[in-house]
């Protein structure tokens, strides 16, 4: 795919997400935004904002961070870890005995492996999240946040929205949008509605939104500083508005070799290169205020308690047994067995030939 949305010559195909395939530990942020339907101050019960969703300054290519996580629960109660597959790395200690079990041929560690759906005990939770970086440009629910950089968890509907305009298909003949652009993405206008009504399951409402008619806009906006302020000088805002001038022939074009002999004319431009200068000043810029996705919502090595909870988790599970039901020792336990181990009520016969390293047969 042709780069003609960034000056920084990045193709949003090469973004993380897009290039593998769709697979918490204890790094869980109080800086994520979520805009709940009952803070609205709208008559209508709506929850209305602007924000944009901006590529990361710390690592681009993860600027969506797809997290896998698993929510365990033992005698001690409900926990919840980033798995390692966060990073497309299988050796997570989770997933291995969730392997260990599904391919087993004994039923008793089948069925600890499989869903309720599926007649099994539902014991692996396991969850997957995506995660982005935004400015909140106008939020008059939470002024208090306008111009701050922070996480959300980006609702399916919009990824696919956001994903429609930055990597459309051939077929479809349509530009690539820049929506995650600091200096010249997209508007996000966001409506947030309650959930459904269900006399069976009042408590839906309060934790199911819909985003049904949020807009991810043509509306050019560029981030700011913090405090409102413009990342550019005003001879720096000039040059942008110059490009920004060239490209918009360029992003509006269904011709695609129109669209290329546009875009040449403007990758030729003296203009083009001086807003690539800037955009080194502008990155680093954005390094001191904007948080560190990865870092933060990523995955971390477990702490050694979370590690030792986890592996007399995972000792229990292959026994066959219930982990809520059985209180675990204190003190950490050896890893996990690369072969079935004894089970109630009968012995496991030895595993399956299991296939090379997936997450496709993963429950989700």
């Amino acid at each position: 795919m042709s780069v003609e949305n960034s000056i920084l010559g990045f193709d949003p195909a090469s973004l993380s997400v897009f290039a593998q395939p769709e697979q918490k530990n204890n790094n869980f942020s109080n800086n994520i935004y979520k805009p709940r339907p009952a803070e609205s101050k709208s008559t209508d019960g709506i929850y209305r904002a602007t924000i944009r969703v901006v590529y990361s300054p710390h690592d681009i290519t993860r600027s969506i961070l797809e997290r896998q996580s698993y929510g365990l629960t033992d005698a001690r109660g409900f926990f919840q870890v980033v798995s390692k597959l966060t990073n497309n790395d299988t050796s997570c200690p989770i997933f291995a005995a969730w392997k260990q079990c599904r391919y087993s041929k004994n039923p008793v560690l089948q069925a600890q492996a499989a869903t309720k759906d599926k007649g099994g005990n539902g014991l692996f939770d396991k969850r997957f999240e995506r995660f982005v970086t935004i400015q909140v440009m106008d939020d008059q629910n939470h002024p208090e946040l306008n111009g701050k950089y922070m996480f959300w968890k980006l609702p399916k509907f919009i990824y696919e929205a956001m994903t429609a305009k930055m990597t459309p298909s051939e077929d479809s003949k349509k530009a690539s949008i820049p929506v995650m652009d600091a200096l010249f993405g997209r508007a996000i206008y966001l409506e947030v509605k309650p959930g459904p009504d269900d006399p069976q399951a009042p408590e839906r409402k309060t934790r199911e939104t819909s985003y049904s008619t949020t807009e991810v806009s043509d509306d050019i906006m560029s981030c700011t500083n913090p405090d409102g302020t413009p990342l550019l000088e005003a001879d720096e805002q000039e040059i942008l508005d110059k490009y920004i001038a060239a490209m918009e022939p360029v992003w509006k074009s269904r011709d695609p070799e129109k669209r290329k002999q546009l875009l040449d004319v403007v990758n030729a431009d003296p203009n083009t290169a001086k807003l690539g200068e800037i955009y080194t000043k502008v990155i680093n810029k954005m390094k001191e205020f904007c948080p560190n996705l990865v870092d933060e919502l990523g995955y971390k090595e477990w702490t050694p308690e979370t590690a030792e909870r986890v592996q007399a988790w995972i000792n229990i599970v292959l026994e066959g047994k219930n982990p809520t039901a059985v209180i675990a020792p204190t003190t950490t336990t050896a890893p996990v067995a690369t072969s079935a181990p004894a089970a109630a009520p009968a012995a496991p016969a030895a595993p399956v030939a299991e296939p090379a390293e997936t997450t496709d047969d993963l429950p989700f």
